[in-house]
């Protein structure tokens, strides 16, 4: 050990030392202290003490000699312990260098408590926040997972996540975690396929329509013990096994929401306007004794229905968008309503208020605006067909934003009116407006108005001279990228599929179903769908009457693509649904064969194959989508359809498992006839409809309920 680390122990044992009252010094043969009692005595007694207690330096107390008289007295100080061993006769001793300690000093007096501070104001109240948006259903899904990485030999995987968009289904993009539940390997000559009573098992089964009536998923649990009077380690999972059960349930839920005119009679709810949304609120006309047909609302997440708008005033009837609908600009609503003269009018969701935006035609019987084409928008711009009292019927606009309105166009000059519209509409391309008008001189021909230049012409003569061609008559006019395609009549070859090419203005008939002078009608029931490149029709030819029909707008050809009613009878595909509704690559629709009455039809439009559905109506046709249409919801398909038992009522076909079921069965004493005049409106995963339960057509709404439970 070096010296000078010793400095400060050998300072601390003569200051202990010290207390006995002799003197001390440090010895200069680099070890010894030399102690004087303080008395005379002279050199001789300083040489035996400094002989008796000189201090000795070792490393351990292992390293310390025998403790006999030649080590006697002597101070040892071990580094190891940090202390001092002496020899005494009692052998070896420690040498405690620590002062017994002083008693306690006496407590100081407290001190005087502060002054307490005066309280501060209390701050104003701040604003209430924003409610908190609504939270999401967690939903589960389950698929085969085929034998490889995840599942040696195969299994199911379960997947899991937050329904962000509301539509009651589990996207790709929603699920947040796959779990893989995997089959054992198989047991060779008897043998348990390596299962033991600690592998845990798990089954996957669907519950009943009874339990979940828009289906689920029952996950089961449990030790392969063979307890319950099941068979140990058989790899399977049996009823006396299970040991905890989830079951993941959706159920529809259908109900009445408002009962807007009470009793027997009828509000009709959307029976015009249909149903809009802006914000959480639906807007909609309604009729009530009080007031007639006027503005309703109904606030979606309160459930609170009332009159928006008593437009006319009093029970006099206004019956807002009885022509036009309803359009929204920003939080506005846009119709034309009657108040003794028709006229375009406002509604402002943001604080209730409703105005006249335009007069037209000053007086009865005003200028009826969306008559023929109804009202459309770009940008903040209405456009719609409207009457003065010198030019007739011709094209308008109103800006939402000035509240400016003028006539766009005085398409047939003088008193005399060009309709534009007229049964096609007024249709958006691009900043563009495609419409069905007269000049006077040339018959319905197609017109468009270029909203950017502000200008306005005929783009084709079909049928030449005075006679009329009628574009979209049957089918409106269907965009395809740059393209349109619609039905119309040249007096040689009849009623034809025709094109416009919007980007070079020419026109040609594409196809001649009906080959001379007869007529094909394409669209006639189920108007235009495209698919990818291909537009679907209905159409008509002698062979197999009016049939599935598809035109490649790529190669230029037209074929039928299905012959559903074999012979020249025809199925009249779309007839009750009025329409054909895609489901990713599959078109739906009703059809009618040979063996059935009107069912429910498929045809996929990658392979070609046509097939029936279902056969709701065993004993006749179900004629689904007959008052609604067919609507898709995710991948369920909602319609209304007629069985023998419960009337027309609200069905679900679900595309992917292929099951068909009634939803609800409002009324049980003949059919409610959901959607009769409104159709079947989606907002998020909820359905509103009109129906009747017995107590009239009011509004209906069908939602699904999501649970977890576990037992």
């Amino acid at each position: 050990m070096r010296k000078g680390a010793l400095v400060p122990v050998l300072v601390l044992v003569l200051l202990l030392l010290m207390g006995t009252g002799g003197y001390y010094f440090l010895s200069g043969d680099g070890g010894g202290i030399d102690i004087l009692d303080g008395e005379d005595g002279g050199d001789e007694q300083q040489e035996d003490v400094a002989d008796e207690w000189s201090l000795h330096f070792i490393a351990d107390s292992d390293d310390l000699p025998n403790c006999d008289s030649e080590s006697m007295s002597r101070l040892y100080y071990v580094e190891a312990d940090a202390g001092f061993h002496t020899c005494t006769n009692a052998g070896w001793s420690f040498v405690n260098l620590t002062g017994q300690p002083n008693p306690p000093g006496n407590s100081g007096t407290d001190g005087q408590n502060g002054t307490d501070g005066q309280a501060g104001e209390t701050g104003e109240t701040g604003d209430q926040g924003e409610p908190g948006a609504d939270g999401h259903s967690a939903l589960a899904a389950t698929g085969e997972e085929p034998a490889g990485s995840n599942c040696a030999n195969g299994g199911i995987k379960i997947w899991v996540g937050v329904d962000d968009d509301d539509d009651g289904f589990l996207d790709a993009s929603e699920i947040e975690h796959t779990q893989y539940v995997c089959n054992g390997s198989d047991g060779q000559d008897g043998s348990s396929g390596g299962s033991s009573v600690d592998t845990m098992l798990t089954r996957i089964s669907t519950p009943t329509l009874q339990a979940c009536s828009s289906g689920g998923r029952i996950m089961e649990q449990g030790l392969d013990n063979g307890e319950g009077g099941g068979t140990a380690q058989n790899g399977a999972l049996e009823d006396g096994e299970v040991d905890y059960t989830t079951t993941y349930c959706s159920n529809f839920v259908v109900s009445r929401l408002a009962d807007i005119n009470p009793g027997s009679d009828n509000s009709n709810p959307g029976k015009y306007t249909g149903f809009v949304a802006v914000g959480n609120t639906l807007y909609f006309d309604a009729n009530e004794p009080t007031y007639g047909t006027e503005l309703w609302a109904h606030e979606m997440n309160t459930g609170s229905t009332s009159i928006a708008a008593n437009i006319h005033g009093g029970f006099y009837t206004s019956n807002p968008g009885a022509y036009g609908g309803i359009v929204v600009v920003g939080t506005t609503l846009y119709f034309e309503a009657w108040t003794g003269a028709t006229e375009l009018w406002a509604y402002e969701t943001t604080n209730s208020t409703a105005w006249q935006a335009a007069d037209i035609y000053p007086g009865s019987p005003g200028s009826a605006p969306g008559y023929w084409g109804g009202i459309v928008k770009v940008g903040t711009t209405l456009y719609f067909d409207a009457m003065d009292d010198n030019t007739g019927s011709e094209l308008w606009a109103h800006d939402t934003e000035s509240g400016t309105t003028w006539q766009v166009a005085d398409i047939n000059s003088g008193s005399d009116s060009s309709a534009p519209g007229y049964y096609a509409g007024i249709n958006v391309v691009g900043t563009k407006l495609y419409f069905c008008a007269t000049d006077g001189n040339s018959g319905y021909e197609l017109w468009s108005h270029d909203t950017v230049a502000g200008t306005t012409g005929r783009v084709a003569d079909i049928n030449w001279g005075s006679e009329d061609s009628i574009p979209g008559k049957l089918s409106g006019l269907t965009a395809v990228g740059t393209t349109l395609y619609f039905d119309a009549d040249d007096g040689n070859s009849g009623r034809e599929l025709w094109a416009h090419d919007t980007s070079t203005g020419s026109t040609t008939r594409v196809a001649d179903i009906y080959s001379g002078s007869g007529s094909s009608d394409p669209g006639d029931d189920a108007g235009f769908t495209a698919v990818g490149t291909k537009i679907y029709f209905d159409a008509y030819d002698v062979t197999a009457g009016r049939e599935l029909w598809a035109y490649d707008t790529t190669s230029g050809s037209a074929s039928r693509v299905a012959d559903i009613y074999v012979g020249s009878s025809g199925s009249y595909p779309g007839y009750s649904s009025g329409g054909l509704t895609a489901v990713g690559t599959t078109l739906y629709f009703d059809a009618i064969d040979a063996a059935k009455g009107r069912e429910l039809w498929a045809h996929n439009t990658t392979s070609g194959a046509s097939w029936r559905v279902n056969d709701i109506n065993s004993s006749g046709s179900s004629r689904p989508g007959d008052n609604a249409g067919i609507t898709a919801v995710g991948t369920r398909l909602f319609f209304d359809a007629d069985d023998p038992s419960s009337g027309t009522e609200l069905w679900m076909y679900d595309t992917t498992t292929g099951e068909t079921r009634q939803v609800a069965d409002i009324n049980s004493n003949g059919g409610s006839n959901p959607g009769r005049l409104t159709g079947l409106t989606v907002v998020g995963s909820r359905l509103y409809f009109q129906a009747n339960d017995g107590s009239g057509y009011e509004l209906w709404s069908m939602d699904i309920e999501h649970t977890i439970t576990y037992n």
